[in-house]
């Protein structure tokens, strides 16, 4: 078997802050025209993908600083292994937009654009294959909390790490 590995150079000084920034990005996957897959050889996407509805795409969610997270676990055994995706953002309040947000989003599948602070890097969480859940959970706290709000967490399976390089982000058209 030929050697398919490559060697690693020090990654150099880089900002590597970690947690996501505050915001993140989801699409009802039932949305998708075409939902690209990386390119040969790479865990990159590189084109944009496609919606089937002109007003479609991705929308933007607010992250409460310092609340955002996602982790790659290893999940399998000794003949077979794969990620399981695990991660958690905050939204303050219970302002319509984001009750309705949480009402709907309970019973439906997601691809997901994580944005990594200091970087353009994006990883997508999701794809045809499997696709991400998202489970909220509201709070009222006590008065002497941090304040009332929701949590969203999220989770996949995945088969790799992928990264979503297109040049652009189809974004959805916010209609009232």
């Amino acid at each position: 078997m030929a050697n398919t590995y490559k060697s690693i150079k020090d990654p150099g000084k880089a900002n590597r802050m970690g947690g996501l920034q505050q915001r993140i990005l989801v699409a009802g996957y039932g949305g998708f025209l075409v939902l690209k897959e990386p390119a040969t050889d790479t865990y990159n996407i590189t084109e944009p993908h496609t919606f089937a509805a002109a007003n479609d795409g991705f929308c933007e969610l607010y992250v409460t600083k310092d609340t955002g997270t996602i982790k790659f676990s290893p999940l399998g055994g000794p003949d077979r292994n794969s990620f399981m995706i695990e991660g958690e953002f905050y939204h303050p309040g219970e302002a319509d937009a984001i009750v309705d947000f949480a009402n709907k989003c309970k019973n439906d599948r997601f691809i997901g654009l994580a944005p990594l602070p200091g970087s353009t890097e994006l990883i997508q969480v999701g794809n045809k294959e499997f696709q991400m859940q998202i489970e909220p959970s509201y709070d009222a706290t006590k008065n002497s909390g941090d304040g009332r709000g929701w949590t969203f967490k999220i989770s996949c399976f995945a088969a790799n790490f992928i990264k979503y390089k297109a040049a652009s982000i189809p974004m959805a058209t916010d209609v009232s």
